[in-house]
């Protein structure tokens, strides 16, 4: 069955999810989708006042330790673990940009000892009063991570307060 659905789906041009099909042996991915938090991040003067509601998705490969899972929570990747980094990144000090904050949360996701990548997506929710959702989406792996965390050195250019 699952054959002539493929079959169909190749014949009308779809491949089947290439995501399945690229996970390495001894992978396994993890998402946390919909993530929806306040977070202090902007650099308009009026994004300082409040905090704003972002969306964050997270999928992570994640190196499965021994042949077969077991079924205890020690032996895997916790989602309770990922959602208290990610209040505790949002609740620190002032953000101005989601490609700062992205790149705090890939290096929080990295530094657990079976991520070997990770895929983050962060979005600003109110900025736009939905007519849009702006964000970004970035993929880090382990061999990409540094030392300690530093966040850039670049002083950011003054902006006028100005509301969109």
């Amino acid at each position: 069955m699952l054959e002539t659905i493929l079959s169909a789906q190749c014949a009308r041009g779809m491949a089947a999810d290439s995501r399945v099909a690229a996970i390495p042996a001894g992978l396994y991915e993890l998402f946390l989708e919909n993530v929806v938090l306040p977070c202090r991040i902007g650099v308009f003067e009026h994004e300082h006042d409040a905090p704003q509601r972002v969306r964050i998705d997270l999928l992570l490969k994640v190196r499965q330790d021994g042949a077969q899972f077991s079924d205890d929570i020690g032996d895997v990747l916790s989602y309770d673990d990922l959602l208290s980094g990610l209040k505790r990144i949002l609740m620190d000090e002032h953000t101005n940009l989601v490609e700062m904050l992205a790149e705090k949360i890939a290096h929080m996701c990295l530094t657990h000892g079976q991520v070997q990548s990770a895929r983050v997506s962060v979005a600003k929710l109110d900025i736009y009063d939905g007519v849009a959702v702006p964000g970004i989406r970035l993929e880090r792996t382990r061999d990409q991570l540094p030392g300690p965390f530093q966040p850039g050195s670049r002083h950011l250019m003054a902006m006028a307060d100005r509301r969109i």
